[in-house]
């Protein structure tokens, strides 16, 4: 009833954001270009649709392609603004934010620029070094850059009441002009809800969606310490700690596959604190789990503290897709042929 209440609100919402979207159909603001390819990875939700992961994939997917690639995010919660190139020093994360440094941790060798304006933050990139394809992280809505592939993720798990736009639901914009301008809309932790959930989730979706409609699920594919070590499996208790937009996805991927005695999870993008650290390791050891478990992305702010060394596990997730991907792939070559001049 509460949420009926904003509904006034998410009209104006709606007509905001609808007006914004005809200026740039109608030409009447620019999409500015940059001298490499440039595909958006986006959502129509706030938070928690696996943006990261994908992210993550097509890289891995461009590098099979010999594609040289960058990433530019917005950097959401850091602590330095501006445009900055990000590092992979030990405390990276609060100054760039948590995803950006675990996307230049899992890949080194690639350049990764956060900024307010990705137009800005692109062209600092380039600036610096080329590439033939610039990955634009959370970029869906921000039409300033232009990019030559539009994928956007939608989350099985989220109720379809909560794809009515803010504040009602919380959907960033209507979805008629969001899947006008998709080029691939995926439904990502499609594994995560029943078989009669998904199907319904499908249903609805269909008929609304202009483009192709590939499914990902979440896919647990082993673990690793902060010292290196990895495990295909953790047998022993463990405390799962989580600070992200969708902790029951997590804990929900683990099912089965790690004994978890407590779930603690914190506000998404959580800057763990000394304090933190002291309690989260008191109640590990008094409800005698042996290992806290955490994300990759918690892992970038978690692990410069020097007592968690011995005790931290990271799962390490991705994203796996079933089905028919044989436009995604074409679409990926594509990309990795030059541009026409």
């Amino acid at each position: 009833m509460l949420r009926e209440g904003l509904f006034p609100f998410s009209l104006a919402y709606e007509g905001a954001t609808g007006i914004r979207n005809l200026m740039f159909d109608w030409g009447l603001r620019k999409s500015r270009t940059v001298e490499a390819k440039v595909v958006s990875i986006g959502n129509l939700t706030v938070g928690g649709t696996g943006k990261t992961p994908m992210t993550l994939a097509l890289i891995d997917m461009l590098k099979k392609r010999k594609v040289s690639v960058g990433v530019v995010s917005r950097g959401y919660k850091r602590g330095q603004k501006g445009v900055l190139h990000v590092d992979t020093s030990p405390r990276a994360a609060l100054s760039f934010g948590d995803e950006p440094t675990l996307i230049k941790n899992v890949n080194p060798d690639i350049p990764v620029v956060v900024g307010e304006c990705r137009v800005a933050a692109a062209q600092a990139l380039l600036a610096d070094q080329e590439v033939d394809v610039i990955l634009c992280d959370d970029a869906f809505q921000h039409r300033s850059l232009h990019r030559d592939l539009n994928i956007l993720l939608m989350d099985v798990t989220e109720s379809i009441n909560n794809y009515r736009v803010l504040p009602v639901g919380r959907a960033r914009e209507s979805m008629g002009p969001a899947m006008a301008r998709a080029d691939f809309v995926i439904m990502t932790k499609a594994n995560l809800v029943s078989q009669d959930d998904f199907d319904f989730f499908k249903s609805w979706l269909e008929p609304q969606c202009k483009s192709p409609l590939l499914r990902a699920d979440y896919e647990l594919k082993g673990f690793h310490s902060l010292n290196g070590e990895t495990k295909s499996e953790i047998q022993e208790p463990v405390l799962l700690i989580s600070g992200i937009a969708k902790p029951q996805a997590f804990e929900k991927t683990l099912e089965g596959k790690v004994q978890i005695l407590k779930h603690k999870s914190f506000p998404d993008h959580h800057r763990y604190t000394d304090l933190d650290v002291e309690i989260l390791l008191d109640e590990a050891s008094q409800m005698r789990a042996r290992w806290v478990l955490t994300t990759a992305k918690d892992a970038m702010k978690l692990g410069p503290f020097p007592r968690l060394k011995e005790r931290l596990w990271i799962a390490d997730l991705g994203l796996q897709f079933s089905g028919d991907t044989k436009e995604l792939n074409e679409a990926l070559d594509r990309l990795a042929r030059p541009r026409r001049k």
